[in-house]
């Protein structure tokens, strides 16, 4: 990474551009912080955020949005391995629930934006059983279960609940829309 450069439009999706030198939280070295506003479909403007260490090689990226909506929960209903294509965008403050599974991931302190879908949701569950196994030094047969649902589908449902108001999940073409329901919750949301 080069040095810091002060201000600067870097393509037609920015608005602005910076970079700064801070210190590291792990080493206490010199970092370099960039920033970029962006406009992003779906989301509105957002802060993106990246720090790197040339020093111990910490990174850090993150995408804060600058548009907070009222809270929103997001049921979808997977039914069919296709189900498992739908897109899923989560901000950094939501939480994610499969009731079926028994399955709540809350965002700690390092939380980060995530796109991907829910095959990729199932495949951090399946990841996270498995390091607790073996931490355990027990094979509890949870991780094969969610393998099995990554490999085959099933019937379950997906809940988002996104202080933000950001969150989506986008159900593959021609799946129907019975299976999605976007909830509104009443109250201010609190940017965490």
């Amino acid at each position: 990474m080069s040095e810091p450069s002060g201000e600067e439009r870097v393509s037609v999706y920015s608005d602005m551009s910076s970079e700064c030198t801070v210190e590291c939280p792990m080493c206490k070295g010199s970092a370099y912080l960039r920033e970029a506003l962006y406009e992003v479909p779906g989301v509105g403007r957002v802060l993106l955020t990246s720090l790197v260490c040339p020093r111990c090689g910490f990174r850090k990226s993150d995408m804060i949005p600058l548009q907070v909506r009222r809270r929103r929960r997001i049921y979808y209903r997977v039914e069919s391995a296709e189900d498992l294509n739908a897109r899923v965008v989560r901000s950094s403050v939501a939480s994610v629930e499969i009731p079926e599974l028994g399955i709540s991931i809350t965002p700690g302190a390092a939380g980060q934006f995530t796109v991907t879908n829910v095959e990729g949701i199932l495949h951090l569950v399946k990841d996270a059983a498995k390091s607790a196994e073996v931490l355990e030094g027990e094979r509890f047969g949870f991780a094969e279960r969610v393998e099995r649902l990554i490999r085959e589908g099933g019937r379950f449902t997906v809940i988002i609940d996104d202080p933000w108001g950001i969150s989506t999940i986008e159900p593959p073409e021609g799946s129907g829309s019975c299976k999605l329901i976007v909830e509104e919750v009443e109250g201010a949301s609190e940017k965490s």
